[in-house]
């Protein structure tokens, strides 16, 4: 979203207009904590274009100005700038007569932050350089926490308006700002915990079918057990299934039962397949990983 600030004396949001300068209300950042980097990208979220900022500053009647909202994460927001004086006091000048200019973020649709009331939110300040055809990009890499009581997040003291025109190089005294913000939803938050249930080295956890009359079978065998507090299931195709062509004997691991499982989790799981013979010296078997996605492992 754009809006664009022409040379005429701007028009504060009438939601904020008539609002004294909370400080208990903003959260601000100190000078140290800045980073401050280089892009060529535009800003993703909101674009403010002032056609003349001298103008601007010297006909701001009141010590901050809202400007038109936009949307972002699914919430309302809105850029502010305020005219803040060295010592901090937003309604007069220093007394050199130098007056920072200092954005700010505010949360619009407060009603609608939520079970908790309240949001957590990444910031990210433009300022276009246009002899360098680039970004200035400010942040702090904090997250910053919108609520009722602290509407509004941002930078103070950040830019001295003589300085900052004359460092970008304004043509015709044009410049942009511009914000990025990104919600951290805690409500949605996905992640993983990897925990160990058995250790496949122990003799307690292997399980051991045993099948009489071998040679008479033919089908499929299953056998169930119970482990790690999931319920299992050992499939014997004795010919093979139709992807060996009967060539070979198939054998594999089902998942029957998960509390785990049907809680959202998932199971990663190593095991060992072993076909013991009468003869102790002549094992056959291999190693493979359980696979959730699919109905059976070999």
């Amino acid at each position: 979203m754009a809006t664009t600030i022409s040379n005429q004396t701007p028009k504060s949001n009438p939601a904020t207009a008539n609002e004294p300068a909370k400080v208990a209300e903003r959260e601000e950042t100190k000078d140290d904590e800045i980073a401050v980097t280089w892009r060529e990208e535009e800003p993703a979220h909101y674009i403010l274009q002032i056609q003349s900022l001298p103008f601007l500053l010297e006909n701001l009647s009141e010590p901050h100005v809202a400007f038109e909202a936009f949307e972002a994460c699914g919430y309302k927001w809105s850029l502010i700038l305020y005219r803040v004086s060295e010592n901090g006091d937003v309604y007069r000048e220093s007394e050199n007569g130098d007056v920072y200019l200092s954005p700010y973020l505010r949360i619009m649709d407060i009603q609608h932050l939520g079970h908790n009331g309240k949001i957590d939110a990444l910031i990210n300040f433009f300022v276009y350089h246009q002899e360098m055809n680039r970004y200035i990009t400010i942040q702090d890499g904090k997250v910053k926490r919108f609520s009722a009581n602290k509407q509004e997040s941002g930078f103070s003291r950040l830019m001295l308006p003589p300085k900052f025109i004359d460092r970008l190089n304004l043509k015709e005294n044009t410049c942009k700002f511009g914000v990025e913000v990104f919600v951290v939803n805690p409500e949605k938050e996905k992640g993983e915990c990897c925990c160990s249930i058995l250790d496949l080295h122990l003799e307690e956890n292997t399980v051991t079918w045993l099948i009489g009359n071998f040679s008479n079978l033919s089908g499929l065998k299953c056998f169930e057990f119970r482990m790690a507090s999931s319920k299992w299931e050992l499939q014997l195709y004795l010919r093979g299934v139709p992807e060996v062509k009967r060539k070979y004997l198939s054998i594999y691991l089902n998942l029957k039962q998960s509390k785990e499982v049907e809680s959202g989790n998932k199971l990663h799981v190593q095991l060992k397949l072993r076909i013991k013979s009468n003869s102790p010296s002549n094992p056959r078997g291999g190693e493979s990983k359980y696979d959730p996605t699919k109905p059976r492992t070999v």
